[in-house]
């Protein structure tokens, strides 16, 4: 089969006014576009700036400029040092009067991080996804402290707990030493949270609540009152707020087991700092202070 061109008839051609209309109403759209994209994505953008944190800003600025690509970050539980942590650098601000201090090491892989009670810097390296090694940053250097299945860090008030992959749970002391270990399921999700006082810490995910005493690692409580999907520690007592999955908000003593309902209202998920600080949510992959999730005046 053979396919022939048809011949092309000839184009008319358009009036100079419509050339002129066309051509107006072109740039008019694109002006009009213009401001639109600004009005969305500027501004939402600089209402947030983590540089502009009223916490945060003076840190978030150093972290910034000691690593500008940034994959994960951590906080201090005095909320004036802060980490932050690229493909082959970890850097650390901290406010020291009016002013920061910034600290780098050369470590690659960093998945996860967390300042210990005594405020020092603990980051699981994984390079080139092999073997995970917990390593104690410190002004001396970088110190191993063995191999880790780590995913998830936490500091408490006398060291930190590490969350492994197969579900067990260590603590350790702000040296490095072991003071207990405990095991949860293995789940997808899990991750930990410290109460105010760093005296109790929970593991969430799957729905499921679990708390221990964060230094033994002593189950405190192994039952949730709802398929959980949300945990915020306020800042007296061991009370939680908790977002249950059936659109159900409740108020519960993890050590007494009272529980209350709460007004259901939408929460940003966020995490306590430690007894004096903020909330604390994620902007550009910085610290950003976040909104309190209790109701005002409970």
């Amino acid at each position: 089969m053979g396919y022939t061109t048809p011949p092309m008839s000839r184009p008319q051609r358009r009036p100079a006014w419509q050339r002129s209309t066309l051509l107006v109403s072109l740039a008019l759209t694109a002006t009009l576009g213009t401001v639109l994209y600004f009005a969305t994505s500027s501004l939402p953008y600089l209402a947030s700036s983590p540089t502009s944190d009223p916490t945060f800003g003076a840190l978030n600025a150093c972290l910034h400029q000691a690593v500008p690509s940034r994959t994960g970050f951590a906080v201090a539980r005095d909320a004036r040092r802060v980490a932050a942590w690229s493909t082959n650098t970890v850097a650390l601000c901290a406010l020291d009067t009016d002013e920061t201090r910034a600290t780098t090491w050369k470590v690659s892989g960093v998945t996860v991080a967390a300042f210990d009670g005594a405020g020092q810097l603990w980051v699981v390296s994984q390079p080139g996804g092999l073997t995970s090694t917990l390593l104690e940053l410190s002004a001396q250097g970088v110190v191993p402290h063995g191999e880790t299945g780590a995913k998830d860090l936490a500091g408490t008030a006398e060291g930190l707990v590490v969350l492994e992959q197969s579900g067990r749970l260590l603590g350790l002391s702000s040296r490095g030493e072991g003071t207990g270990v405990a095991e949860v399921p293995p789940g997808r999700g899990l991750r930990l949270s410290v109460s105010a006082d760093g005296r109790r810490v929970a593991v969430t995910g799957d729905g499921a609540l679990r708390v221990y005493d964060a230094a033994r690692l002593n189950p405190i409580r192994l039952e949730a009152p709802c398929d959980v999907e949300t945990l915020w520690w306020l800042r007296e007592g061991h009370r939680v707020l908790i977002g249950c999955r059936a659109d159900v908000t409740l108020m519960l003593d993890v050590d007494r087991g009272d529980q209350e309902a709460a007004t259901p209202r939408a929460r940003t998920p966020s995490k306590l700092a430690g007894p004096s600080g903020p909330y604390v949510e994620p902007c550009d992959v910085l610290p950003c202070t976040g909104v309190e999730p209790e109701e005002p005046g409970r």
